[in-house]
């Protein structure tokens, strides 16, 4: 669980929570320390789970991932996501691309997830879709352009799930506010109240990790 000035739940509340998960998947743990060594901003443990049951739940054909970084969330959707689905995640930075396809390799997933290296807008608008599940964890000044791209991409009852929506507490703290902070803060207010809002979603923001925009296109 997030242990950090950022976590939404209360200290006791989290290691309750913990305990109750079966124990840390070896490969996944590995994944976590070496984010946590070299501060990479993967996604929290419990944040993880929750793309993990919303994926199975869905059975998807296809998930696209906004944000690759060294291949955690990759993973986690396409062992949810089942051996007919396919996973299509894009990533800018050369050394995580690589990074990523190691691990995915190693996880024995290499055939089901394609790693894109590229930026997320410009190679989201070459995907088709129907997108089943879309994982945004990306660039947050872009959320609001993703969504766009993403709602006439998305298959009925497609899922949209995105990360760190309440950016460092930043989100609720009305003018309160630190100036370099201010304008993503103002850009994810923004995407928060349009997947809410949006005609062909039905959306919420859940209090887990650093905050998780959920959806579902109806």
């Amino acid at each position: 669980m997030k242990a950090d000035a950022t976590a939404m739940l209360k200290a006791e509340q989290a290691a309750y929570l913990e305990a109750l998960e079966p124990p840390r998947d070896a490969l996944l743990a590995r994944m976590e320390a070496l984010a946590a060594e070299r501060g990479f901003p993967i996604s929290d443990p419990e944040v993880a789970a929750f793309m993990a049951i919303t994926t199975t739940a869905r059975e998807p054909k296809l998930v696209v991932e906004l944000g690759t970084n060294i291949g955690y969330g990759a993973i986690v959707l396409a062992r949810a996501a089942g051996p007919g689905a396919k996973v299509i995640t894009i990533e800018l930075a050369h050394d995580h691309v690589q990074t990523a396809r190691a691990f995915i390799e190693e996880a024995g997933l290499a055939s089901r997830i394609e790693v894109r290296q590229g930026a997320a807008i410009a190679e989201l608008e070459k995907i088709a879709g129907p997108i089943d599940v879309a994982y945004i964890d990306c660039v947050k000044e872009e959320y609001p352009r993703y969504l766009e791209l993403l709602v006439p991409r998305l298959a009925p009852r497609g899922v949209i799930i995105a990360d760190n929506v309440m950016w460092r507490g930043f989100v609720a703290k009305g003018d309160a506010v630190p100036h370099e902070q201010r304008e993503r803060t103002e850009v994810l207010r923004a995407f928060n109240l349009q997947l809410v809002q949006h005609p062909q979603l039905r959306g919420t923001v859940l209090p887990i990790g650093d905050g998780v925009g959920y959806a579902v296109k109806v």
